[in-house]
């Protein structure tokens, strides 16, 4: 009985919550526990996360830093910060395809960061021996067959403009006008498989570093804590007792 009271003092004493709400940061510094009812262009409507039947607020865009949904996710409203952070301007969200964001990625701009889904030099590697493989790997497949099957064809192709001419002195190859653009062809069809491999392969890791950037970092905080506690179950005496409180919001 007596480890019971001493885990429920250490409990209270300790006051540590762990709380599933949504967090509004203004750009002022204020916290506010909310539960997020609609994001338009220019607003924020919530309600307090104290008094969820209570009524509906609303907050500009343009005074909010950042807000912190409780599945962990973080979406940041200033422009200044979010360049900071984001690898673009533009808004992306999880199972957006390739094609949704190809646009919004400059690669040129590319660093690599720990976490990162895919190693561009080891992609075109990969595409310098089979073309489209690197795509293939990054999982764009329809990339991946367009290149592959017109090196094919292009390779058959070259194949039927040259002809084995045989001697009394041995056999060799005779070749057609068209051949040489053929090859001319095949190298660049094969230059620029290796630079959309590894350009794809780039965009998607600065797709997900944005994710991971916005889902980033747990809120921690620690707080006063007042309470009154029991200090005698015998007597049912009660006392004041101070302390700290850590918080953790996810």
């Amino acid at each position: 009985m007596r480890k019971l009271f001493f885990v429920f003092a250490f409990i209270l004493g300790c006051g540590i919550t762990i709380s599933a709400q949504d967090l509004i940061t203004k750009k002022d510094g204020t916290d506010i526990q909310a539960k997020i009812l609609e994001v338009t262009s220019t607003e924020v409507k919530f309600k307090k996360y104290s008094n969820i039947e209570g009524p509906t607020f609303t907050l500009p865009k343009s005074d909010i830093l950042i807000v912190r949904y409780e599945n962990g996710e973080n979406e940041i409203f200033d422009e200044d910060q979010k360049a900071a952070v984001l690898n673009t301007d533009k808004d992306v969200f999880p199972g957006m395809s390739y094609r949704d964001y190809k646009d919004f990625y400059n690669t040129r701009n590319y660093v690599r960061q720990p976490g990162d889904p895919y190693t561009p030099f080891w992609i075109g590697f990969a595409d310098f021996f089979i073309p489209g493989l690197g795509n293939a790997i990054t999982g764009e497949w329809g990339r991946a067959a367009g290149f592959f099957f017109s090196n094919l064809g292009l390779s058959l192709l070259e194949r039927t403009q040259r002809t084995v001419v045989t001697t009394s002195e041995g056999s060799y190859y005779e070749y057609n006008g068209l051949y040489w653009v053929i090859v001319a062809a095949r190298i660049g069809l094969d230059i620029w498989s290796i630079c959309d491999a590894v350009h794809v392969s780039k965009a998607k890791n600065m797709y997900n570093q944005d994710l991971r950037a916005q889902r980033a970092g747990l809120d921690f905080k620690i707080e006063p804590f007042f309470a009154y506690t029991p200090t005698a179950i015998s007597t049912n005496t009660i006392t004041p007792t101070a302390g700290l409180t850590m918080k953790l919001s996810f």
